[in-house]
């Protein structure tokens, strides 16, 4: 027994003293090598192989080469081995700082970009944004990621809020996205080309949906804000949405608020009274409309929610159900008068999301249906300590003189 304990504390001795823990098997990294007779004839092979093995979204893919990689690393100070989730189904592999760096370097994105897509997987990794990544994944209907971005690093990026938000023409926009709809494809598995899921028609914004509120044009608070964040915070929030409604008139407001009305009623869920949230992008000249007129955000919401209703009857003749709802559910059993009876497209009133968005000119406002609950992430403790030097880089790049 004395030669056991005498054993056993020169053991802690040595492990107190002594013990290193052993390196870490280092492993090759695999490179491809790709040829042409020149680099573009080189790129071509690269962008043909990566299709053939689903690697990609159709479009051109800017070659992920190990200098490229390294660039987008500089915008952050988180290690490339650093894992920042395994919960991006069906495929729930290891999603690396350096692999959203790679399918960054693909889509054309940029290192200071890289904060606003780091927040944006942790935030879709959470427990909050597992049911956005089923639909996103998994579901057999059509929708694509949308993603708002709020607070300074929006104007630091040069994220387009303003005229054409949702359309080409702007870097950060569009690589921003492009890499969020990269990763659903290598990172989570979730391929809708030949050999994808063969019930989706899809969507166009499952290339790139990627804009920022502008929110010096608003009469109201910022999203962020009303989630809870302060002011001067930098968030990116995602909503799997299902497309786009135009609403497109001028002044009164109460057309304004009968056309929003009209667009919520047309939304095709098959179900009454979803708990769903539901994006309304109001263009600069409807919100100070509205707001002149004495609205805000909430008393729009409650006059949608009120107005933007079908009978029961027409309802049920449609195929609509209460899988979502059983609180609307238990409210119409038993109702003789479907005609007469009333309901909702959205389980109460704050359902509707309603930000600021486009240009000050503009007479066209868009609602986004959405499929589920938005989640938000925090941006800013993603920025690396050279934060300050790597924007004044980018703004010195984008009016085309040398970092």
């Amino acid at each position: 027994m004395e030669d056991a304990c005498n054993k056993a504390a020169e053991e802690i001795i040595f492990g107190l003293t002594q013990w290193q823990p052993k390196a870490p098997k280092k492993t090759k990294v695999e490179s491809l090598v790709f040829q042409g007779i020149d680099y573009q004839g080189a790129a071509d092979s690269m962008n043909q192989y990566f299709l053939s093995q689903k690697w990609g979204d159709g479009l051109p893919l800017i070659p992920p080469t190990r200098e490229r990689v390294e660039w987008l690393l500089t915008g952050t100070d988180l290690p490339r081995d650093r894992v920042v989730t395994r919960r991006f189904p069906p495929r729930n592999g290891l999603i690396t700082v350096e692999k959203i760096a790679v399918n960054a370097a693909m889509a054309g994105a940029r290192p200071e970009y890289m904060p606003v897509l780091l927040a944006a997987v942790e935030a879709l990794a959470s427990d909050a944004g597992a049911t956005i990544m089923h639909f996103l994944t998994n579901s057999v209907t059509n929708q694509a990621p949308v993603l708002i971005v709020n607070g300074p690093i929006a104007r630091e990026l040069e994220i387009n809020s303003s005229y054409g938000l949702m359309g080409p023409g702007w870097q950060a926009n569009a690589t921003i996205g492009r890499t969020i709809s990269l990763l659903l494809i290598n990172g989570a598995g979730a391929y809708f080309g030949p050999g994808g899921n063969l019930a989706c028609q899809s969507i166009p914004g499952r290339y790139s949906w990627c804009f920022a509120e502008n929110e010096e044009t608003s009469p109201w608070q910022p999203l962020h804000v009303e989630r809870g964040y302060a002011a001067e915070a930098s968030t990116v929030t995602i909503l799997p949405g299902k497309g786009t409604h135009l609403i497109f008139l001028q002044p009164p407001v109460e057309h304004i608020l009968n056309m929003i009305v009209h667009a919520v009623q047309g939304i095709s869920a098959r179900e009454f009274g979803v708990p769903w949230d539901q994006l309304l992008v109001l263009c600069p000249s409807h919100a100070q409309a509205l707001a002149d007129a004495g609205y805000s955000k909430q008393a729009i919401q409650d006059y949608v929610f009120e107005h933007a209703r079908i009978s029961l009857a027409e309802g049920e003749a449609t195929g609509f159900i209460f899988r979502q709802s059983p609180g609307w559910a238990k409210r119409i059993e038993g109702v003789a008068d479907k005609r007469n009876t009333m309901i909702p497209k959205t389980e109460k009133p704050e359902d509707l999301q309603i930000i600021v968005a486009g240009g000050q000119n503009c007479v066209s406002s868009t609602l986004i249906p959405g499929l589920c609950t938005m989640v938000t992430g925090d941006i800013d403790k993603y920025k690396p300590g050279a934060w300050h030097q790597l924007i004044e880089a980018a703004r010195m790049a984008r009016s085309g003189r040398p970092a």
